[in-house]
């Protein structure tokens, strides 16, 4: 336990976690890092989108992210509870930087392929199969026990928070910036700094002693995670919804470069960044709505409500004909959804212990790091032949029946 008193209850909401100095370190650095991340999101799918005019090609954009997953996700989950997750972080960290710097300078020399983004995007997949279970099981650690839900609150609200701002300077650097590949090497060039700054953060963070897994192998500590889980039905239930909403409905992020340009009549970046900052703004407002409602004595029927709407603003997004509207319906849908994530985030954080944290986060990952991304490819992939509305459509109703029959 830190030495730093708990806020007192109730005051400063879910800022209060803020009170403890290395908690605030590592919050201030994870937005920083972040931010980065969002803005990369948009250079990313623009870059392949305005190469290739493909939704093919931003389909493999969800395979490079996902193949690294499948190998190293749970391998990442138990190397957090083995080892420090501080040192962890700051490797991962750094090397995802080199990364940024050296896929900027290919943009900005004009010589970028297709092949160099792919294979850019799948190592920062597989440093981020460590850093992600990693900094799920540091951050309990960095406050007292009292504050974690403050804790979880706060973090939930970073990456919907950082979709806000980030996308939509991306894509305005991608226009304004001189040549539209100039803007966008620049904008690669500042997510590199982004991640460095968590990096140095990091190295200021003190980590105190953390119980670590004690079985006789890595693999053995990934048996015992799966029988945990097993054991504890609400978890994989709450797992295995995230992984339906990620599969057949967060993954239609991947095919927004499609709507924009069906909607605006060109490949605006702008335009896309509002389409991310939408969703952002939509998530953060969810996020807001999750905590304030957190201490409702049914919180099942605000995980199963979040789920069917995202699934209902889904549909209604994929037959939208004005962009503006897509826009508002965007942000809906992300209220929706983040509704359901932060609540069964909560739950979990609130009810794993430490020793089984890394692992049971790293699954819950997988979310991100393994299912969207195939989602996208399988999104991609589909409309190259039927078009996007209906494969969001069709993604949308699935959300809709799981939460059917979860009721």
């Amino acid at each position: 336990m830190t030495t730093t008193p708990s806020a007192p209850k109730g005051r400063f909401g879910m800022f209060g976690a803020l009170a403890h100095r290395d908690f605030r370190l590592y919050w201030s650095g994870f937005v920083v890092a972040v931010s980065g991340m969002q803005m990369f999101i948009v250079v990313q799918a623009w870059l392949i989108f305005n190469l290739t005019g493909s939704p093919l090609q931003l389909g493999l954009l969800g395979l490079a992210r996902a193949a690294p997953a499948i190998v190293l996700g749970l391998v990442g989950g138990v190397v957090a509870d083995r080892f420090d997750q501080r040192r962890l972080l700051i490797i991962t960290t750094t090397a995802t930087a080199a990364l940024y710097v050296v896929l900027a300078t290919l943009t900005l020399t004009g010589v970028v392929l297709v092949w160099h983004i792919l294979t850019i995007v799948f190592l920062i997949a597989a440093l981020q199969s460590f850093e992600q279970p990693s900094r799920q099981a540091i951050f309990p650690n960095l406050i007292d026990r009292r504050d974690l839900m403050k804790a979880v609150g706060l973090n939930s609200t970073v990456h919907p928070g950082t979709r806000i701002i980030a996308p939509l300077l991306a894509g305005l650097m991608i226009d304004r910036l001189g040549a539209p590949l100039f803007g966008a090497a620049i904008t690669i060039y500042i997510v590199a700094a982004a991640y460095l700054t968590f990096t140095y953060l990091m190295f200021r963070v003190h980590l105190p002693p953390i119980q670590r897994a004690t079985g006789r192998s890595g693999v053995q500590d990934l048996k015992d995670g799966f029988r945990y889980i097993r054991r504890t039905r609400l978890f994989g239930l709450l797992i295995g919804m995230s992984f339906v909403h990620a599969f057949f409905g967060m993954a239609h992020v991947t095919l927004l470069p499609v709507f924009a340009e069906r909607l605006l009549g060109e490949s605006s970046g702008s335009g896309l960044g509002i389409f991310f900052s939408a969703a952002g703004l939509g998530g953060l407002i969810g996020a807001f709505l999750a905590g304030s409602l957190n201490n409702m004595r049914h919180r099942g029927w605000l995980i199963i409500g979040g789920g069917g709407m995202f699934g209902t603003f889904l549909v209604l997004f994929a037959f939208s004909p004005f962009y503006i509207l897509s826009v508002a319906i965007e942000l809906l849908a992300s209220i929706s959804n983040q509704l359901f994530m932060v609540t069964s985030q909560t739950t979990l954080h609130t009810q794993v212990p430490d020793e089984y944290r890394g692992r049971v986060m790293g699954v819950w990952g997988l979310t991100h790091s393994l299912v969207q991304p195939m989602g996208g490819m399988g999104m991609g992939t589909m409309a190259s032949g039927v078009g996007a509305p209906y494969v969001v459509a069709a993604g949308g109703g699935v959300i809709m029946l799981f939460a059917t029959l979860i009721v």
